[in-house]
């Protein structure tokens, strides 16, 4: 992976611009929940980095990762991290 550190122009903000090599079926997960979120592909690995920081931090400090649906009443317990 390499790294360049670049401004945007009118943003005054400094971004770090990395390349990275995907297999296809991780490529395609990417696509696929940038499409889902209605963004760029950047902006999906930032929220999904943003969302395993999260997690980790939150699982270093004793707490779980539970998905439920509306009602409550369907669980999941995300335990690989």
């Amino acid at each position: 992976m390499s790294t360049n550190t670049v401004s945007k122009k009118g943003t005054g903000r400094k971004y770090t611009r990395i390349t990275a090599d995907f297999d296809g079926e991780a490529y395609e997960a990417l696509e696929e929940v940038a499409e889902m979120l209605h963004s760029t592909k950047a902006e999906a690995l930032r929220r999904a980095l943003g969302l395993i920081r999260f997690a980790l931090r939150e699982k270093k400090e004793g707490m779980r990762l539970i998905v439920e649906n509306k009602s409550g009443r369907k669980r999941k317990e995300i335990v690989t991290l």
